[in-house]
């Protein structure tokens, strides 16, 4: 062949898949049938177990407009209860941590037992004047999957956690994800509808333009033959790393102490990128050889969505030794911001009476499409 020739490029496919049209974005009536369909039928992270060692520690969680109760019941049991006294509809709690032994309304005095059920109504007694097994705590469902804890407000899901994912795989087992903790958590709120900011997470389309810190160690091109795979409920998979990196840094170097069996190997593992996504209103799960990173999507309102995202290191790294929290954090951190910018623009342009959504890239966009299928599957 001519030096001067070049390999012909493969033939790019047609480019068929949009969005959805705009009212998918900006009817309230919709919001209010994605809170019945999709919110309240899904499986999304609420914690970590380092959040609630000990039997009756709890935290307080939200998602979709409710105030859960995530409470250790036993060493082998986590519940989730709905922070919703049965009797006047009092919340149970403010504090958004603790650890009890019963929880007290602090309006009548009911209180109820770590597993939810009635223990005592003052004046009330059992049988004589009112049935306490019918008035338990109202339930989501919980399971503990790899140390993480995550809800569906469903008391009675469709499937459960561990049918949906199957059994945690053995590299995401070697970091050891029950033994992190958290060192930082950020919360936006994202000015637009919830499916922008999940459209912009399904793609790297953007990110060469938009993401120079993401871009030091994450492997834009290989990401588009991942994300092409994504659609349904669930995936397994983390984000892939460019060749020779150690992990998602300012300099692709560790920034914290190998995770797990790792700190036990001879040479250090490279490119490792373990986790779990689930869709369509997101969890990201990604753990690297020396992080982890949970990024949760909360939808508000039509126009405005909140994103969390929590760090872990290893549970026993010493920050100032072993770690510093903004090297850690500092990738994503910018990140995160652009893309609010980005999904802000997008969303006021969805606006436009004159939005008419264009063709999506074939490959770098290959996921949009196919969750969005999924959405409109549950939304029936």
């Amino acid at each position: 062949m001519n030096n001067m020739e070049r390999p012909k490029r493969a033939p790019v496919p047609r480019a068929t898949d949009t969005t959805l049209t705009r009212e998918y974005y900006v009817s309230p009536e919709i919001f209010e049938r994605e809170i019945e369909k999709v919110f309240f039928k899904q499986w999304t992270f609420a914690g970590h177990v380092s959040q609630i060692p000990n039997v009756g520690d709890y935290f307080l969680h939200t998602f979709a407009g409710e105030s859960l109760i995530i409470v250790r019941e036993s060493a082998e049991i986590v519940r989730a209860h709905h922070n919703v006294c049965r009797h006047r509809g009092s919340q149970l709690t403010k504090a958004e941590s603790g650890n009890v032994k019963l929880f007290v309304c602090p309006y009548h005095q009911w209180s109820y037992a770590l597993d939810g059920g009635l223990k005592r109504a003052p004046m009330m007694p059992d049988v004589e004047c009112i049935d306490y097994d019918k008035l338990a705590l109202k339930s989501a469902s919980a399971e503990v999957w790899a140390g993480m804890i995550f809800i569906n407000l469903s008391p009675k899901p469709e499937q459960t956690l561990v049918e949906a994912l199957g059994e945690p795989p053995a590299g995401l087992l070697k970091l050891e994800p029950e033994n992190i903790r958290e060192i930082r958590r950020d919360q936006l709120v994202v000015r637009g509808n919830w499916k922008t900011l999940l459209e912009n997470y399904l793609e790297c389309y953007h990110c060469a333009g938009s993401h120079p810190e993401l871009g030091i160690a994450f492997d834009i091109q290989s990401s588009f033959d991942q994300t092409a795979t994504w659609g349904g409920a669930c995936f397994l998979g983390g984000e892939p790393l460019r060749k020779g990196f150690v992990t998602v840094s300012m300099t692709g170097d560790l920034v914290s102490k190998p995770l797990g069996r790792h700190a036990e190997d001879a040479n250090l593992q490279l490119e490792v990128a373990e986790g779990l996504g689930l869709l369509p209103v997101l969890t990201r799960v990604l753990f690297h050889v020396d992080h982890a990173i949970i990024h949760v999507m909360n939808p508000l309102s039509v126009n405005e969505v909140q994103w969390t995202t929590i760090w872990y290191v290893r549970k026993d790294a010493v920050e100032g030794v072993d770690y510093e929290a903004d090297r850690v954090t500092e990738v994503w951190r910018a990140t995160n911001l652009e893309d609010k910018e980005l999904c802000e623009r997008n969303y006021k342009g969805v606006l436009s009476r004159t939005f008419v959504p264009g063709p999506l890239n074939p490959r770098a966009e290959g996921a949009v499409r196919p969750v969005l299928n999924h959405y409109l599957e549950m939304m029936e």
